[in-house]
């Protein structure tokens, strides 16, 4: 103690340099990475999908004979003819796998599909491209007969199944590209959701709906919704990027 005191006290003692301070990488701030900038989705959409609307005149085409048929045993000779039944199918009738898909039973059930197929093939349409929308159509309507022929017997007909997985298919690209896309009409999924939902409920309540290939539909269409790859990013173009004010509009 003694000693150290007597070597602070002596001015002539020359202080020690401080070490320099050697700066690692860790101890650097790492840059923050560039937010992309967000798709605005419905730039540039088509209100005139041409392969949604094809395969809207191809369900109205299927529906004609329906339509035209004077007498109920007509229009049972039709079903019979065209509709899922698990035992023709496995007789080898493979073909019912797809005209099931496009026949309806009245046009209230056309209709109503008809309208669900306009919005959900608008969006998936832009995002994936004619084409690939066709694809996930008739795809998920396969998937969606085969959960059905797995539940019951049949008969069944209706595009639902196929739509539901159109419908699956966009949310799935939603859900995957969300932080690049920006949907600014939000009332459009909630509508969806709400068809779906309905169609969904009823089907439970009403042993006459096809339940099985609806939800068997949907899973398809989420599943290709998630693998597919979307036209709309590949082709993407700073015009379509959403200014910086709309992103933070939420």
């Amino acid at each position: 103690m003694g000693t150290q005191a007597m070597a602070d006290d002596n001015p002539d003692t020359p202080t020690p340099e401080p070490s320099p301070l050697v700066i690692t990488e860790d101890m650097l701030a790492s840059p923050s990475a560039p937010t992309p900038p967000l798709i605005d989705f419905e730039r540039g959409m088509c209100w005139t999908p041409a392969m949604t609307l094809g395969l809207s005149v191809l369900n109205i085409c299927f529906f004609i004979p329906v339509f035209l048929a004077e007498k109920p045993e007509q229009i049972l000779d039709v079903f019979l003819k065209t509709a899922l039944i698990r035992e023709k199918v496995l007789a080898g009738e493979i073909w019912r796998m797809i005209t099931s898909m496009f026949m309806h039973v009245d046009l209230s059930h056309l209709l109503g599909n008809m309208a669900a197929l306009y919005i959900v093939g608008m969006a998936c349409e832009h995002a994936f491209g004619p084409w690939q929308t066709v694809l996930v159509f008739l795809l998920a309507g396969l998937c969606g007969g085969f959960v059905s022929l797995l539940v019951h017997p049949g008969p069944s007909v209706g595009a639902s199944g196929a739509i539901f997985g159109v419908l699956g298919c966009a949310v799935g690209f939603f859900w995957r590209h969300r932080r690049v896309v920006h949907l600014r009409d939000k009332r459009i999924g909630l509508a969806l959701f709400a068809w779906a939902g309905y169609q969904i409920v009823i089907g439970v309540m009403e042993p006459m709906v096809d339940n099985a290939a609806h939800v068997g539909g949907l899973v398809a269409g989420l599943v290709i919704g998630c693998l597919l790859r979307p036209r709309l990013l590949a082709g993407l173009e700073p015009s379509h990027a959403v200014p910086t004010a709309m992103q933070n509009s939420g």
